[in-house]
């Protein structure tokens, strides 16, 4: 899918016409060119002119073209259709391909300091000796504590080849420790994996990148050679990405035949097929709504082609394929260039597909009712008040405070403070501190997300059964 489509030659033929117009042209040689181009060009040009002349300040030519490109795709109305700076293009294009320069640390924002979550195999980050829960405190000589753990992540990119100096904390050491790092391309791995047994395999895709098919085919031998015979394919929360890859994808698991429909805008249709034998593997694929146009092109052919069970609920419903265009110092676009449907025809843009197994997951709020906490009110023995009130409330959600919760912290609340600083590893104080209310918040996400996922537990039942009737021997 890497041809050029005709309807974009306008856009190239408009940009190149203006620029050179407004950059070269005077106004009377513009004059004297309006019987050579459209109305429309010729009233930018005007419009240019007007505002070189009169705007107070300097205006740069190509921050006006910018504009103008930005005006363009925006007046499509398309959600899907947008412009990109040179800076947010690059960056687009490198969080779309799964490829960066980068050193390879998965980051996040922990008590207070950027940190890292996991170093990836094979790294510079690795390879330097960076582990994690190692807190950066500088980058390039500069103190980036306090910063966001994306703009930390932006400094730590760069083109491969380049250096990046990075200062650590890390808990068994008192100084910083300093690193040199080789920024590397990085290979982001969308495809996690494990076996949960009884013949039974997960994986997760997260998005198709340029690396899934090709993590995926690793992911499959690896479950061939330890005797999985069932897939659960989860495909919830997995916002698209690159068709091709998608259509590779889809191969694996869908026989023979029709995988997807491209429509373009005169109606022209293009069916990419599978050339592929039966998969050896039973099939559930979960969905939920933030599965969305490529991930819907694989489950709408596991629908259609009857491959497997969809699993979960409604899909998003984004039937629309995307081009990127590169503008260079203009930055770039990405244009809706044509629908798709799915092997038997339907067009599933706003009405996303249903699976053939409804489970909605549980989306209550569980902490709506809670009074809000002040962390930095210290709470002890005797205390009274809407921050007892609170404290009692999270606690009772984790089964630590065993009745109705009075905003007086008696022993009861005590009891159930030194419980959670018992679990925690913290001093067993009975008070309630700042290292107190980040336990707190830590224990209540671990609870929240540690719930059984329904969805999950339905499509590794429905396996079981495929795989029990399969091993039947026949009558």
């Amino acid at each position: 899918m890497k041809k050029t489509y005709n309807c974009l030659k306008p856009i190239f033929i408009m940009i190149l016409v203006s620029f050179i117009l407004i950059s070269s042209v005077t106004q009377g040689q513009a004059m004297a060119a309006d019987e050579k181009i459209s109305d429309e060009i010729y009233f930018l040009i005007q419009m240019e002119n007007f505002l070189q002349t009169n705007y107070i300040d300097e205006i740069n030519d190509l921050d006006l073209l910018r504009g103008a490109v930005k005006g363009m795709v925006e007046s499509l109305n398309d959600p899907y259709s947008e412009y990109y700076t040179p800076s947010e293009f690059k960056e687009f294009n490198e969080s779309t391909s799964g490829n960066f320069g980068g050193i390879g640390v998965v980051i996040t924002s922990k008590d207070k300091y950027i940190t890292a979550v996991s170093i990836l195999e094979g790294t510079p980050a690795e390879k330097v000796g960076i582990k994690p829960g190692d807190k950066f405190i500088e980058v390039d000589g500069n103190n980036v504590t306090g910063l966001s753990s994306a703009e930390v992540s932006k400094r730590l990119k760069g083109d491969k080849g380049t250096k990046v100096s990075i200062g650590i904390l890390r808990d068994s050491e008192k100084q910083i420790i300093r690193y040199e790092v080789e920024r590397d391309i990085i290979k982001v791995n969308p495809i996690y994996s494990k076996v949960l047994g009884q013949g039974i395999g997960y994986i997760k895709i997260s998005e198709f990148n340029e690396n899934t098919v090709e993590n995926l085919d690793k992911t499959l031998d690896d479950f061939k050679k330890s005797g999985v015979v069932g897939i659960v394919l989860d495909l919830r929360n997995n916002p698209g990405g690159f068709l091709d890859q998608a259509i590779e994808v889809s191969t694996r698991f869908v026989p023979k035949g029709p995988i997807v429909n491209i429509v373009s805008r005169d109606g022209e249709i293009q069916t990419y097929t599978s050339n592929s034998e039966k998969s050896t593997f039973n099939l559930v694929v979960l969905v939920n709504g933030g599965s969305a146009s490529a991930s819907e092109i694989l489950a709408g052919a596991v629908k259609d082609r009857n491959v497997g069970i969809l699993v979960g609920e409604k899909t998003f419903g984004k039937g629309m394929v995307q081009r990127t265009l590169s503008l260079g110092t203009l930055g770039g676009i990405k244009l809706t260039i044509a629908n798709y449907t799915t092997p038997n025809g339907t067009n599933i843009n706003k009405t996303g597909i249903t699976p053939d197994v409804v489970v909605e997951m549980d989306k209550a709020d569980y902490m709506k009712d809670f009074v809000p906490l002040n962390s930095e009110k210290i709470l002890m023995y005797g205390n009274i008040g809407l921050n007892v009130l609170g404290l009692q409330q999270r606690l009772q959600f984790l089964d630590l405070f065993k009745v109705q919760p009075d905003g007086v912290f008696g022993p009861r609340t005590q009891k159930a403070v030194k419980v959670l600083q018992t679990n925690k590893g913290l001093p067993i104080t009975g008070t309630v501190d700042e290292k107190f209310y980040k336990a707190l918040d830590e224990a209540i996400y671990e609870n929240i997300h540690s719930r059984e996922d329904l969805q999950l537990r339905r499509a590794i039942d429905i396996l079981k059964e495929k795989i029990k009737s399969t091993q039947m021997p026949a009558a």
